[in-house]
């Protein structure tokens, strides 16, 4: 078995390598011919005939001679503790490979666990005013206590503040670059990297010591997207490359968020555009956890049918909220109230008793126990 994916990963590899073979080609080959190691066995006509491929890529891939370049990557990779993912595995993301143009492979340091979702993208501008770095921690932070995975990719800016944000309250959050995934970019977040690397997950498209080069992050935006059930767009500027993550959550079915700002304010131009365009606007965890909780239960993510866990083993806030969730449907606001909270801290400990499968969301924002 393992020679048999040493092989799958080889040739994947080289798959990714051959001109005009990128993501949807990629996929094209291995739906027609089974296996990634299988294409290269095939005749100019065979691979020709495969739908879009054509004279010239057909001839690509039967003259291919770049297998030392795909063996070096390989041991550079080990070399550096880089794992490697492919298309096909039984743990790649399955939100991912369910896009147009899923990555053939992903490198990626840290533990794959990581992925399980819920999952939202939080991405801006690099060059935030203080309220979009007060709004990116306000709400990350109320969505990683909640147990939703934080999806960024480690840029300046809003990006940075919504890593750091999962980390302070110890949640979980993951990294996508547009660079090797052992090439930490910017520099000044070497530390930041560090601890992603420690207690998240760092994943890449790109082979080891690939240099940040401006055409691969518009590329590493579809995956931000791809791993989440939403984006939030915090701030963005009419030509923000964070509108193009909005875009491809769009394109993708993904929930699209975006946090309303000033009219005076050019790093609020691209937010306006998104909402105009049907994003739904956010000021609060709680105003995602409405949308994201339904269809992360319907996935058939962490949610269970009935309780999962012992209520002993819950947190201290999921414990003295569930003293206050009966039988019968109550409004989310009326549990908060019940308890003396604001709905923020209990929308996010109602969505861990959801997910423990301790309490069931109902239409209408209603909340009933599922067991007395």
């Amino acid at each position: 078995m393992e020679a048999d994916r040493h092989e799958r990963v080889r040739a994947t590899l080289a798959l990714a390598r051959v001109p005009g073979i990128g993501s949807v080609f990629f996929r094209r080959l291995l739906e027609t011919f089974g296996n990634p190691a299988a294409v290269f066995t095939k005749t100019f006509d065979e691979l020709a005939a495969v739908m879009g491929v054509g004279d010239e890529r057909a001839r690509a891939l039967a003259t291919f001679d770049g297998w030392k370049e795909v063996e070096d990557e390989m041991a550079q990779a080990e070399a550096l503790g880089l794992r490697c993912l492919i298309w096909g595995d039984d743990d790649y993301p399955e939100p991912l490979a369910a896009i147009y143009d899923p990555p053939p492979v992903l490198y990626y340091l840290g533990s794959l666990d990581r992925l399980a979702p819920p999952a939202i993208a939080a991405v801006g501008t690099r060059r935030p005013t203080d309220y979009g770095e007060r709004a990116t921690a306000f709400i990350c932070e109320s969505l990683a206590e909640a147990g939703v995975t934080i999806v960024s990719g480690m840029a300046r800016g809003i990006d940075t503040c919504a890593h750091r944000a999962a980390l302070k309250t110890g949640g979980v959050t993951v990294a996508v670059l547009g660079c090797g995934a052992d090439v930490v970019y910017p520099s000044e977040n070497k530390s930041l990297y560090g601890e992603i690397c420690e207690r998240g997950l760092v994943v890449s498209e790109f082979p080891p010591s690939a240099r940040p080069e401006a055409q691969n992050f518009p590329r590493r935006n579809r995956i931000i997207s791809g791993l989440t059930t939403g984006v939030l767009v915090v701030e963005a500027g009419e030509r923000s490359g964070a509108l193009i993550t909005g875009y491809h959550a769009a394109e993708q079915g993904r929930e699209v968020f975006a946090v309303p700002g000033s009219i005076f304010s050019p790093a609020s131009d691209g937010c306006r555009r998104l909402i105009a365009g049907g994003a739904k606007p956010v000021g609060s965890a709680e105003e995602i956890l409405e949308e994201v909780a339904p269809q992360f239960s319907r996935a058939g993510g962490r949610r269970a049918a009935g309780p999962t866990v012992d209520v002993a083993s819950l947190g201290a806030d999921e414990q003295e909220l569930l003293k206050y969730v009966g039988g019968e449907p109550m409004p989310a606001d009326e549990v908060a109230a019940r308890a003396g909270w604001d709905p923020s801290r209990a929308a996010a400990a109602l969505l861990a008793l959801e997910i423990a499968g301790l309490v069931e969301k109902l239409p209408g924002n209603n909340y009933r126990r599922v067991f007395m």
